[in-house]
């Protein structure tokens, strides 16, 4: 994964508020310092993109957040409960992902 820092990405509104988010093979990353545990969580985003394929991935996680935000009425729990962050949250202790990281 090629991580890009400092990314101009997050001055749009929707995203404001991420420190990083990953498009493809590619992560960008907020601010010009990252943690080794965002870009393990961003990895694990890649990795599903890579089982669901990119298009569908996104499809599915607009979906569950769309059905959370129904359900919960309120955008973090929403968020926190799509089923691909709730994955990525759980895995993102996991040190031997940072191999993968370039």
């Amino acid at each position: 994964m090629k991580v890009h820092t400092n990314s101009k990405l997050f001055k749009l509104p929707l995203l404001r508020r991420y420190a990083a988010i990953v498009l493809g093979r590619r992560c960008f990353v907020k601010g010009r310092e990252v943690s080794p545990r965002l870009l393990r969580h961003e990895l694990i985003h890649q990795e599903q993109m890579d089982r669901h394929g990119v298009v569908r991935f996104y499809v599915i996680y607009l979906k569950d957040y769309v059905r959370n935000l129904w359900v919960y009425r309120n955008h973090d729990q929403a968020y926190y409960n799509i089923p691909f962050e709730l994955e990525a949250y759980a895995r993102e202790s996991d040190e031997s992902l940072n191999e993968r990281i370039t």
